[in-house]
């Protein structure tokens, strides 16, 4: 369909692109260079990275490409558009050779960008996402290829999701209104493979061959610099998305080729910063879409069709954004049904009503009782953030429905016209509470983001991938994590036949040639690389072998102050800020801490008094005095029969009594023989959270930091969760006694 009218358009386009990249508005940026920054004379690559709030990620990429530099000459531009994680500084710190480019707003990703486009000095020109990790050789094979292809503008490379499998957005076609089409009506997902309904994927084409494609994705550009600067770099028009397709679409409309070299490949992890069921990203995104169909096809179609494009285009962004608001409203909707049946089944069973008259008997001011409920409950859940970073939360479903009945049973107290039964309010609330809290039970151990929250039973069965000096403080520095359920099944050497059996407890299992043996045998659900020992190159080759398994890649660097994965960056802090105030020694926290240990002991008493009594009266004069550290900080006395393993009940129905007379308590700090005052004031426990994980902490401080932990995040419902947690892991009691010094 292309005519004169829309030809002129194009070089008319062209043209203005060229005139406002060489004459750039004022740009509310500051240009910087790190403290060791000296850019060579002759540049081959000039490498440049937009940023924002991904520092982590930043970091990682640097040091991949530090990697990958062999013999070339780089120039490296950071564009940091207003981060406000303290970006530059953190990166400048690392590296210091680096060019900082920082923006006082969001510019957008073509504007920054081009803002370092027009700095640019090497022979070509690498815009890089700074979410991806690269191989040493790809630096190498991408300038090979271009100077072997004086032809082509632009590269691009294979692309890897963090999960091995191959990004299907590492080479696309230019989107036409059929294509657009197809991807409204959702076929482009139905049939990935359809060159027709997939043809923006290029669906069919073999992920492996080389050739010529019409569109890179913006993650990876290796450009030839002259041809990007006589492009006129990226539309500004276009603040995100839909920037890499209209380059592409421009630089093939002067004559230049674009093509895919599978040769090499990088890990892409996305933009899973991007909150895609924000209003915003769905604004922007079809905007884009509209915004390339706009300017590159409505020269060629008829008003009508235009209409028609640009309904579809909103009506996808709709159905999008409507598809996720509804996803995240079925979890509140399942809550408030859920409690306003137990009312009514309650109500039913209460009056002894057939089931089939339930309508005629349940009278019109009762709907305000279930009205009223469901405003109370959900009310509380947004104070307690219930569908937010609660949403795994027990402790909170529990308080919101004890506050919607609790409010109920207030309000229509004084509001006599809708008088409800007390007894039907008291049951459902229970029954809330309790189904309510399963739900949240099974969503916690199903999902594999929640294993940190109290109430998961699973712990990460985890292999650490690479041996050198730093393996063992890592190691260490896991452990001391107390907020995190890990099981460090082993270590995966680099290399065939290592010198060392174990490190800190943790045997070497094998090396990475039988690495998807290891994972399947163990059953591993993380793999962590450790910077250096395992290089880029063996991170992609490994996480390719892995493609089709559930496992989760994650990279620690060589400074070992964080762990970054696909969606989330997570820190190893040595020292923990201290709170003055420690929410266990809060009074109200003492007294529901009392009033657990009162509600526990004295019912298992009374049930084990009968059994016990005797056989600890009898032996009584064989028990050992230990001598432990108690609540007023002072060494008392308790007795208790040695060794433990072999009198564990009787030893059990003795401390019993202790937590019953307020000397001890159900979940609190291990009773050890001569124990050091090291929090003072703190009960000795039956059980405790540091006990939970006893058998994998083999240090001091490792324990330390699982105590202080306990201290800093107390409430009741940990206690809870500790007991819990008890009964299932039965190893996790006292044994540990008689091995303690």
């Amino acid at each position: 369909m292309a005519t004169a009218t829309s030809c002129t358009h194009r070089h008319a386009t062209v043209q203005i692109m060229q005139d406002h990249f060489m004459n750039p508005d004022s740009e509310n940026s500051g240009i910087t260079k790190g403290a060791g920054n000296s850019q060579p004379d002759h540049v081959d690559i000039s490498i440049i990275i937009v940023n924002y709030n991904v520092k982590e990620f930043a970091a990682n990429l640097l040091e991949s490409l530090e990697k990958a530099k062999n013999k070339f000459r780089l120039e490296v531009f950071v564009v940091d558009n207003a981060s406000s994680d303290g970006s530059v500084s953190y990166l400048k710190r690392r590296y210091p050779n680096v060019t900082y480019i920082g923006n006082r707003d969001n510019a957008g990703f073509g504007k920054a960008n081009n803002q370092a486009i027009r700095l640019a000095k090497g022979t070509y020109t690498l815009l890089i996402n700074p979410d991806t990790i690269v191989r040493q050789d790809t630096l190498e094979v991408m300038y090979r290829h271009m100077e072997e292809h004086p032809e082509t503008a632009a590269a691009g490379c294979k692309m890897l999701n963090p999960d091995g499998t191959f990004a299907h957005e590492s080479r696309r076609s230019v989107p036409t209104p059929m294509t657009a089409l197809w991807k409204i009506l959702g076929l482009t997902r139905l049939f990935p493979r359809s060159k027709r309904f997939s043809a923006y994927y290029l669906g069919g084409e073999d992920e492996n061959r080389q050739g010529r494609v019409p569109v890179l994705s913006g993650a990876f550009m290796f450009f030839r610099t002259d041809a990007l600067k006589e492009a006129g770099g990226f539309d500004e028009q276009f603040f995100m998305y839909g920037e890499d397709i209209d380059l592409c679409y421009r630089v093939r409309q002067m004559g230049w080729e674009i093509d895919y070299v599978p040769e090499t490949s990088i890990i892409h992890y996305k933009g899973e910063s991007t909150k895609k069921e924000n209003l915003d990203y769905v604004v922007t995104f079809n905007k884009a879409i509209y915004q390339f169909f706009r300017k590159h096809y409505s020269f060629g179609y008829t008003l009508f069709f235009r209409i028609f494009i640009l309904s579809g285009i909103v009506l996808k962004g709709v159905i999008s954004y409507l598809s996720t608001v509804i996803r995240k409203l079925a979890q509140p909707i399942t809550d408030l049904v859920l409690l306003n049946i137990l009312v009514i089944l309650f109500f039913i069973w209460r009056y002894e009503i057939p089931p089939t008259a339930i309508i005629s008997m349940y009278h019109i001011q009762y709907l305000f009782v279930n009205l009223l409920l469901s405003v109370i409950f959900i009310g509380s859940a947004v104070y307690y953030d219930l569908y937010g970073k609660n949403r795994f939360s027990i402790p909170a479903a529990i308080k919101s429905t004890i506050i919607a009945f609790a409010g109920v049973v207030v309000i229509t107290f004084f509001l006599r016209d809708f008088a409800f039964s007390r007894l039907i309010l008291l049951l459902s609330c229970i029954s809330g509470v309790l189904i309510l809290s399963t739900i949240r039970l099974f969503q916690i151990n199903l999902s594999r983001k929640a294993t940190n929250i109290p109430g998961s039973f699973l712990e990460r069965k985890v292999l650490l991938v690479g041996l050198n000096d730093k393996t063992a403080q890592l190691i260490r520095k896991i452990r001391s994590r107390a907020d995190w359920r890990y099981k460090l099944v082993g270590l995966v050497a680099q290399n065939p036949d290592p010198d060392v059996d174990e490190i800190e407890n943790v045997p070497v299992i094998g090396d990475r040639r039988s690495i998807l043996q290891l994972v399947r045998y163990h059953e591993a659900d993380e793999i962590i690389f450790i910077l250096p020992a395992v290089d880029h190159d063996q991170i992609l080759r490994i996480i390719s072998e892995l493609r089709g398994t559930s496992v989760y890649p994650r990279i620690v660097p060589d400074s070992l102050d964080y762990i970054v994965g696909k969606t989330n960056v997570d820190y190893l802090d040595d020292i923990p800020v201290m709170d003055v105030n420690l929410p266990y020694f809060s009074r109200w926290n003492l007294f529901l801490k009392r009033i657990l240990d009162l509600s526990v002991s004295l019912p298992l008493l009374i049930l084990l008094t009968p059994a016990m009594l005797l056989p600890v009266l009898i032996r009584r004069n064989k028990r050992t005095p230990l001598r432990i550290l108690v609540s007023d900080a002072r060494a008392h006395t308790i007795p208790l029969f040695l060794p433990y393993g072999s009198h564990k009940w009787k030893n059990r129905y003795l401390l019993l009594w202790h937590v019953a007379a307020g000397r001890a308590s159900m979940v609190g700090a291990p009773i050890v023989p001569g124990r050091k005052p090291r929090f003072a004031n703190v009960k000795p426990g039956l059980t405790g959270f540091r006990q939970l994980s006893e058998n994998r902490l083999y240090h001091e401080d490792e324990k330390q930091m699982h105590e202080l932990y306990y201290l800093q995040n107390y409430s009741i419902w940990l206690d809870l969760d500790v007991l819990v947690k008890t009964l299932i892991y039965r190893h996790a009691t006292l044994e540990g006694i008689d091995h303690q010094p």
